[in-house]
């Protein structure tokens, strides 16, 4: 018997009322049935009419045919594009949901993955962008150590950890060299750890800003206010503020646009006057001059005026490469003292999630070793090596976080010795 084809789920349905006696043909059993294929309400895609139900009263269902051309465009896909098309969409689907249920959500991601890795099917790069993203809403370690290590066995990734095997141990001989042992020999041919105190810079420029915005309101108000004879003072206050200020930070250019103009106007200047010499840094009183009078102002001016978003990327984008290629299942742009100590404390298995219902999350390799802690140290140290690299003052990196690391461990093994 003829079967009419079955409207799907995305098929379109309507009814349109047909006179009473409209030919139908007849199939074998007796029963009348039509299949007629349309694309528009005028056509008819099916009709089914049989005895005593609404198709006999005279009542056609109109489906619509978008149904059959996706089937067959997805169908004329090769299998690769296939997988592709829906990781992007569970991927899509996941990220604009949000972070509450993105861990209940990898769940397919995840499965389509592995039947992917057991046909030998390579994953597309808008697939695993879309996989990785998906993945960075949890915010669990272990889950994406898990969906990275998926990735590489199907191998859309090939540099992930590939740094690793250039990472320097400390060493452990003790023998000794010219006084020192290796140890210390290391240590003193690095760069040290640049100083930051952005708290008591950005303190003191504020400082600053009040006492001249506060004496420019008093030259400014004085006569409303009958504070005229504050005005000198106040002038006077000004005067050696800003002084102070320029001549401090830019005494080298001071000197030296000094010395040019004396040496253009030579033939000018008295004798008495070109015997004279531009007093030295060294030389000057309190050390102004070199910048550590009023060199905390002008950083924290820095701080609070600046803001420099191609610089904020370049530091992301070396920390990014420096987990990337160390092989730390790590997720945060700007790296912290807690989201690494956080990371090492998962990898011993001591944050992990016990109701891990979807069994999402895969055993990390240990942090807690020398290699583990240097991992995350190079992790943490990349942002202010990169600007270093490219500017005299720190300002998007922070390079305190390696200590604050090294601190938050050491107070949880303190802690966890007490406990025992």
């Amino acid at each position: 018997a003829f079967v009419p084809p079955l409207p799907t789920a995305t098929s379109s349905v309507s009814t349109v009322n047909l006179p009473r006696g409209t030919p139908c043909p007849t199939s074998t059993d007796g029963q009348r049935k039509v299949s007629i294929h349309t694309s528009s309400p005028r056509q008819y895609s099916s009709l089914c009419q049989t005895p005593n139900s609404a198709m006999e009263r005279g009542e056609m269902i109109l489906a619509s045919e978008s149904d059959r051309l996706l089937n067959v465009a997805f169908s004329s896909l090769n299998p690769r594009d296939k997988y592709e098309t829906v990781l992007t969409g569970l991927c899509a689907k996941i990220i604009d949901g949000g972070a509450a249920n993105a861990k209940e959500g990898m769940v397919d991601p995840m499965r389509l993955m592995e039947e992917m890795n057991s046909g030998r099917i390579a994953a597309g790069p808008r697939g695993v962008i879309g996989l990785i993203d998906a993945t960075a809403l949890t915010s669990d370690a272990g889950i994406m150590s898990n969906v990275l290590s998926l990735v590489i066995k199907n191998g859309a990734i090939l540099r992930y950890g590939s740094l690793q095997r250039n990472i320097n141990q400390f060493p452990r001989s003790t023998s000794f060299a010219f006084g020192m042992n290796n140890q210390e020999q290391r240590l003193e041919s690095l760069p040290p750890v640049p100083d930051d105190d952005r708290a008591t810079e950005v303190s003191q420029a504020v400082i600053f800003s009040a006492v001249v915005a506060s004496s420019i309101g008093v030259n400014v108000f004085s006569g409303l206010f009958g504070l005229e004879d504050l005005t000198f003072w106040t002038n006077l206050l000004l005067g050696v503020a800003i002084t102070t200020v320029v001549v401090d930070n830019f005494f080298d250019a001071i000197v030296m646009g000094g010395s040019a103009v004396a040496k253009m106007n030579e033939d000018k200047l008295p004798d008495s006057a070109k015997k004279l010499n531009a007093p030295k840094k060294e030389e000057m009183p309190l050390g102004i001059g070199t910048g550590s009078v009023t060199g905390t102002v002008v950083r924290g001016m820095n701080r609070l005026l600046s803001d420099n978003t191609e610089r904020d990327c370049q530091c992301e984008a070396a920390a990014v490469f420096a987990a990337y290629s160390l092989g730390l299942p790590c997720f945060a742009f700007q790296p912290n003292a807690l989201e690494g100590a956080a990371l090492v404390l998962e990898s011993m298995g001591e944050n992990s999630n016990d109701n891990d219902e979807f069994n999402l999350q895969s055993t990390m390799d240990s942090l807690a070793s020398d290699a583990g802690l240097l991992k995350v140290l190079i992790w943490l140290m990349a942002p202010v090596a990169m600007e270093l690299s490219k500017y005299p003052q720190l300002m998007s990196s922070e390079p305190r976080e390696a200590r604050g690391f090294l601190q938050r461990l050491a107070d949880k093994s303190k802690n966890a010795q007490l406990a025992q």
